[in-house]
């Protein structure tokens, strides 16, 4: 009955140790979730930037043959 009463101990306490790594687990994906998120909307935030800086170089380049060619 001991022997048995400490394998039940042992397996539980391997149990707690499984759920506290799962627990570390998860929280380290919702941290990794996170930073993606916001490495998603920093691209996003680039993305818009870089049009808007080709089509002002667009625009440039445009007034620039204009005024070589009036």
């Amino acid at each position: 009955m001991h022997i048995e009463l400490r394998a039940i101990r042992e397996e539980r306490d391997r149990l707690r140790c499984e759920l506290v790594d799962s627990r570390t687990e998860v929280l380290d994906y919702r941290e990794l979730q996170t930073q993606l998120t916001r490495a998603r909307a920093r691209v996003a935030h680039l993305d818009r930037e870089m049009a808007r800086l080709d089509a002002e170089l667009d625009r440039v380049h445009k007034r620039a043959r204009n005024l070589a060619h009036p």
